[in-house]
């Protein structure tokens, strides 16, 4: 956004109110309002959105378009974890009605790109593959590649610096190992362990530390592994026992019929729960559903 005199004065009316703006500023703000629409409103007074969630979430979405327009600019916008809007909790209503609305506003906003990215390729794939969905046909996937250790040791250590952190030796190998290269999960852990060390009073990252931040990051995400150890019951009346043998190396198909075992972990691999590795061989894809799986009582 070109310099208006007023993004300063939109970052501290957000922080202590408008109340406390100068007169510039406040008139500043009051044209932005003008130009740009109610979307600068939801900036301005917390808990708006509330009110009424649709018409927020138009006005959110239109304010890219207005901005690129008053600045005779192209914008790029930027939906991180975007599978999200399809999660088992619903977390902003009605999947299908969400995406459409978004759609319907994309497709009016000629200065405005887009670009989502999810960490669960299948239910991404879900969400802009099939005909029925709204985003069926929009746009184009691009699979990233894994990210290497290296990358990881040096990016993260570079952050636990950025907050005057000192990571010992084999602490940040560590959080990569715990991790498994899933993005998400790795940092979740390392965030976890981050807010250990201030809970400690401390500025050293040491083993214990990261064993710390891993167990609170496997507590924190239990909510959302047991949604997904729900819809693994729904996949196949053998679904759960299967990613639990995954889970644990057992034999995989002892005691089952022809055929059971292999079609529910075609199931679960079609869910992207798991991964096929190599012949005989399956990975549950979330290192922390696995911990889970590991240490939950045997299913049946």
């Amino acid at each position: 956004m070109r310099n208006r005199g007023v993004r300063r004065a939109l970052t501290k009316a957000r922080a202590v109110g408008r109340t406390a703006l100068t007169a510039a500023q406040a008139s500043a703000v009051v044209k932005m309002k003008d130009q740009l629409g109610e979307g600068v409103e939801l900036v301005l007074t917390p808990g708006l959105a509330q009110r009424d969630p649709a018409a927020a979430l138009a006005a959110a979405l239109e304010l890219p378009e207005r901005i690129a327009r008053a600045d005779n600019k192209r914008v790029v916008v930027f939906f991180d974890e975007f599978q999200e809007v399809a999660g088992d909790r619903r977390p902003y209503g009605d999947p299908d009605a969400v995406t459409k609305r978004m759609r319907a506003i994309f497709q009016r906003s000629d200065h405005v790109s887009q670009l989502f990215a999810g960490s669960l390729e299948h239910v991404m794939r879900d969400l802009f593959a099939p005909t029925r969905r709204a985003f069926s046909g929009y746009g184009t996937f691009k699979a990233l590649r894994p990210i290497d250790p290296e990358e990881w040791l040096g990016g993260l250590t570079g952050r636990f610096h950025a907050d005057e952190c000192e990571p010992l030796p084999g602490a940040v190998e560590r959080i990569v190992e715990l991790g498994e290269r899933h993005p998400r999960v790795t940092m979740l852990i390392a965030q976890q362990t981050h807010l250990v060390s201030v809970l400690l009073g401390t500025h050293e990252i040491e083993l214990s530390t990261v064993e710390l931040g891993y167990r609170a990051a496997l507590d924190g995400d239990e909510a959302a592994i047991e949604e997904t150890v729900g819809r693994i019951r729904s996949l196949h009346k053998r679904a759960l026992l299967m990613a639990r043998r995954v889970a644990t190396g057992s034999a995989l198909h002892t005691g089952l019929r022809s055929g059971e075992g292999d079609r529910a972990l075609k199931a679960l691999q079609a869910a992207g729960i798991v991964e096929h590795e190599e012949r005989g061989r399956w990975r549950i894809v979330n290192p922390l559903l696995r911990r889970y799986l590991i240490e939950s009582q045997p299913f049946r």
